[in-house]
């Protein structure tokens, strides 16, 4: 009988689960930290911008931390580099009711932040490093659709924990400790680290010149994934819906993200990444439309917002596939930090945007921005195919 801790025809398997692993850690915290986080400061400050403002320091970090994985990555080895970020970014989740201040939020929001962005980069590289090239995206697809689901089960166990007491900050302090053993225990390929050249800021900037169809994909869904599970509830109560009506449309868009991404990456392996990329950006640009056309009528939203976010899920799960097919070896590090910085630039820089569209022509100028950005990416890809 074999083990498969040991078996080494199932190596490549044991490093793949790893890193998906580390999908569902990074999941769950989210859905526990991001409104434990957010309704904690707005009880200590009842400031609205300043919950903005610390959830906008995680978005920073992002930007700050990804250019600099792949040099991280070149000095020491990615399961190493990934363990030391959880077990660094659980101290910092646990040290949240420790120093209960304003200054110290936003740094600690900040730095564990980085650790994240780490956890990410290297992740992903390490299983399109591995990912046989004929099934890349539909295991990215299972990856992404295990960082949904995470996210759900974090959002229930907010639920039950509450904000009372400091049980939820020590819980995602503790799973990510817990996220570590999987990295440390199912032993196989290990990722490939980039060499110097692959590994400087010059490197990270190429990938985005050599696959902007790849990377803009990052830009565009880090924006509309954003935007949309952070303004969509806005939208729903300046359309009149009672909370029960904004709690399924928000419902509809966490199923859709966890129903799309598999069957779009079986999709895109069998057909063509780009032709894949071209369909479901047109598609995230013209749903918005037909949901503003549809008003207040809760089915017809719920059904709209269902395959919004899982179409947009879509840009995820392919672009990063196709930066697989696009690069190789440790230059798929560089050309993953580009893909993680360019996430978090539209996550930086989509909500301000569709906030503002909302003040200006009222709740649908949340349906424009969204398939204004869409549709730009759209144009993008369908102009390269052409």
């Amino acid at each position: 009988m074999t083990n498969p801790l040991t078996d080494p025809r199932l190596a490549n398997n044991r490093s793949l689960l790893a890193a998906i692993c580390c999908a569902a850690v990074c999941g769950i915290v989210f859905g526990l930290s991001m409104p434990l986080v957010s309704l904690r400061l707005e009880m200590m400050t009842s400031s609205g911008l300043i919950v903005g403002l610390n959830g906008a320091a995680a978005a920073v970090s992002t930007l700050v931390m990804a250019p600099i994985v792949p040099r991280l990555l070149s000095l020491v080895p990615g399961r190493v580099l990934i363990v030391i970020s959880l077990i660094l970014a659980g101290a910092l989740h646990a040290l949240f009711p420790v120093f209960e201040s304003v200054p110290a939020w936003f740094v600690l929001r900040f730095v564990m932040g980085c650790f994240m962005t780490v956890v990410f980069v290297v992740s992903e590289t390490w299983i399109n490093q591995i990912a046989t090239p004929l099934r890349r995206a539909t295991i990215l697809g299972i990856y992404g659709t295990v960082l949904s689901g995470g996210f759900g089960i974090g959002a229930f166990l907010f639920g039950q924990l509450g904000t009372g007491g400091n049980a939820g900050f020590y819980a995602g302090g503790l799973i990510f400790l817990i996220g570590a053993i999987p990295i440390i225990l199912l032993q196989g390929p290990a990722a490939q680290a980039p060499g110097k050249d692959e590994a400087s800021p010059r490197a990270i900037w190429g990938a985005a010149s050599l696959a902007p169809a790849a990377i803009g994909a990052a830009l565009a869904f880090g924006a509309l994934e954003t935007v949309l599970f952070s303004l969509a509830p806005v939208y729903g109560d300046r359309l009149a819906l009672t909370d029960g009506g904004i709690s399924l449309i928000a419902m509809a868009a966490a199923a859709g993200a966890l129903t799309f991404q598999i069957p779009l990456g079986w999709i895109a392996d069998r057909t063509d990444r780009r032709d894949a990329l071209k369909w479901i950006a047109t598609i995230a640009a013209v749903t918005p439309l037909a949901i503003w056309a549809v008003g207040d009528f809760l089915p017809g939203m719920m059904m709209l917002f269902f395959i919004q976010a899982g179409v947009a899920s879509g840009l995820y799960t392919v672009g990063l596939a196709l930066v697989g097919e696009r690069f190789s070896g440790g230059a798929i590090a560089a050309a993953n930090a580009a893909f993680i910085f360019a996430y978090g630039t539209g996550s930086l820089i989509g909500p301000p945007a569709s906030g503002t569209a909302m003040d200006v022509v009222g709740p649908h100028g949340l349906m424009i921005v969204m398939s204004v950005i869409a549709a730009i990416y759209a144009a993008l890809v369908w102009k390269r195919a052409s």
